[in-house]
């Protein structure tokens, strides 16, 4: 519910590098969110985005990766 944010459940750290920068003008870097012993979701965040069909302005989280593997 608030992907700029610390998480009150894992860890999450903003991936470094040319490979973790934004996909899509406007969303964040990549963000690493792990959750301790169940895996990782990789994600980008837009706060304010105009997609869809009805073409509003709204948040929109888009995960990129879910790793349920030990690291």
């Amino acid at each position: 519910m608030t992907p700029g944010q610390p998480p009150k459940v894992g860890n999450s750290t903003v991936l470094r590098g040319k490979h973790h920068k934004a996909k899509w003008p406007g969303y964040s870097q990549t963000i690493h969110y792990e959750i301790s012993g169940a895996g990782r979701i990789d994600y980008q965040y837009a706060s304010v985005t105009i997609e869809g069909a009805h073409g509003d302005e709204h948040a929109v989280v888009k995960i990129l990766t879910i790793d349920l593997g030990s690291h």
